[in-house]
């Protein structure tokens, strides 16, 4: 490629990224919660990497050792440090290019080519483009956890010429594993273009997938150790080679630096292949047509004993639903969110994880369809309003769609852990019990909150709009009332006992029938009522 062109080339690239990247930033300042999230999620990470300092108040705050203090190990325990670095190294690459990966399987960037784009400049610039705006959408989470490490880092050490590997090999980790995490997605979704089934589901597999990756990397040294033998984790001698006794190999270090160096410019090229594939391969996929189907048992029961209106409104929630996998992610948040803490917690009370376990399950449940009722019928709100009891039936048939897979699911999980952890009869059905009751009260904790904080943007008739990030954290908060007798009952361990089994369902059975009928009504009034 001769120099004009790629100058050429470049500043087309420059130009679509930073207009796409700028429209993105004011799009959330209409929505402030999505920068909030942004801002705690890169913040968490940054204390996570960076670790306790000398501070007045951080060191108290935030006591766990991190990079300053392995920086500080330098020249005393350098087999430590260096055995630490390529670990967290190859860690780092591995976490950076799966969330590169989810946000590349994920983006609307790639559905549909941009005619504005497309028209204007040639196919790869547009591409690039594309890609580079996602990469600056990501830098915004990862960017500040790799530049506190850094300069952490290079302040433990007390050794300013650390800076410099530290920072190089911070810019090769974070680049490389952005760049091939987005081409693997790339080609993973152009790969499953064509199954309109697969496509759908790509939500939901990528992130459970990543999920596990990613608990199974916090929880298991082994994998980390296993990542720090391999070439990944040669990235950590990059980190050290500058560092005086860091013990770094400088073969290592320059094969993980040329590495980049080649997987860089092949990962780009993947890109432009798997995007042009994404925006004109001809594909089959699901427009919202409904085909007639035959009535199975589950339409028959709940016609029996709910009426015909509401099953019809429970199967047109369960239609909209797998045809809105991005709105289902979240039911996966709570284990995102709190499976570190979780195993923190329970290593200290270690009778809560039974009682944790099952409260993110009901927790997911309420997270799914009923969390935003108000901004899922906002279409065809006018029409529900004018028929005879439609605000009930639609509200019924979201309750319904949520509880009807969630509660036997819930059941079955919750027997056997009660069943491993080796509860008594009486406790095993209590816990049982509870698990059921907190997941059906949740339902009215998230009928109410999805009804006060909607999300107004985005539903169509035949599909279902994601909950208001709010709303969802408030109501992971609200559903510990409903949990609350199912926490202390079996956290304190009254409950495996006859007497404390009864008070715990009996007191379960209050916060979750009062949590169902508040927010039932209160649901139902804002629907009639807004405007």
């Amino acid at each position: 490629m001769s120099g004009s062109r790629l100058t050429r080339l470049v500043r087309h690239v420059r130009l679509i990224s930073t207009v796409h990247h700028r429209i993105e930033l004011r799009r959330r300042r209409n929505h402030p919660q999505l920068a909030a999230a942004v801002l705690l999620g890169a913040l968490a990470g940054t204390m996570l990497i960076v670790g306790a300092l000398p501070v007045p108040v951080y060191e108290h705050l935030w006591p766990e050792p991190g990079a300053y203090y392995y920086g500080t190990l330098v020249g005393l325990e350098s087999e430590r440090v260096l055995a630490l670095s390529r670990e967290l190294a190859a860690i780092a690459v591995v976490t950076i290019a799966g969330l590169g990966g989810l946000g590349a399987i994920t983006s609307d960037n790639w559905e549909r080519p941009p005619a504005e784009i497309v028209t204007a400049v040639p196919l790869p610039a547009a591409i690039l483009g594309m890609l580079a705006d996602e990469l600056l959408e990501s830098s915004w989470f990862v960017a500040p956890v790799v530049v506190g490490g850094v300069l952490a880092f290079t302040a433990g050490t007390n050794t300013p010429s650390t800076l410099v590997g530290a920072a190089v090999g911070g810019l090769a980790i974070l680049l490389t594993g952005l760049v091939v995490g987005t081409a693997i997605g790339l080609t993973l979704r152009a790969s499953i273009r064509r199954s309109p089934r697969l496509y759908r589901a790509r939500y939901a597999v990528s992130v459970g997938f990543l999920f596990v990756v990613f608990m199974g990397l916090a929880l298991s040294r082994r994998a980390g150790s296993t990542l720090a033998s391999s070439p990944i984790g040669w990235y950590g001698d990059l980190l050290l080679v500058t560092t005086p006794g860091g013990g770094a190999l400088p073969t290592r270090a320059a094969v993980a630096l040329l590495a980049s160096f080649v997987l860089l410019p092949l990962a780009m090229a993947t890109v432009v292949t798997a995007g042009r594939s994404l925006w004109f391969a001809e594909t089959t996929l699901d427009d919202g047509t409904v085909t007639p189907t035959r009535r199975g048992r589950i339409d028959r029961l709940l016609e029996a004993g709910f009426g015909r209106s509401t099953a019809i409104a429970t199967r047109t929630v369960w239609r909209r639903m797998r045809r809105s996998p991005r709105a289902m992610v979240y039911v996966v948040l709570p284990l995102a969110v709190a499976g570190p803490v979780t195993v923190e917690l329970s290593a200290a009370m270690p009778a809560l994880l039974p009682v944790l376990f099952v409260l993110y399950l009901a927790s997911a449940v309420g997270l799914g369809t009923t969390l935003n009722p108000l901004g899922n019928e906002r279409v065809a709100l006018p029409l529900v309003r004018t028929t005879p009891g439609g605000v009930d039936t639609v509200l019924r048939g979201h309750v319904l769609a949520a509880l009807v897979p969630g509660v036997p699911f819930v059941v079955a999980v919750g027997t056997v852990l009660g069943l491993v952890v080796g509860y008594p009869p009486w406790g095993l059905v209590a816990f049982v019990m509870g698990a059921s009751l907190v997941t059906v009260g949740g339902i009215g904790w998230s009928l109410a909150i999805g009804a006060a904080l909607p999300n107004l943007e985005g539903p169509t008739e035949a599909s279902l709009a994601p909950p208001e990030l709010y709303a969802m954290v408030a109501f992971l908060s609200t559903l510990l009332i409903v949990a609350f007798p199912l926490l202390v009952g079996f956290g304190l361990g009254f409950a495996l006992a006859p007497a404390g089994a009864v008070l715990t369902v009996g007191g379960t059975v209050a916060t979750a029938g009062a949590s169902v009928v508040g927010g039932y009504r209160f649901a139902r009034r804002r629907l009639e009522t807004f405007e």
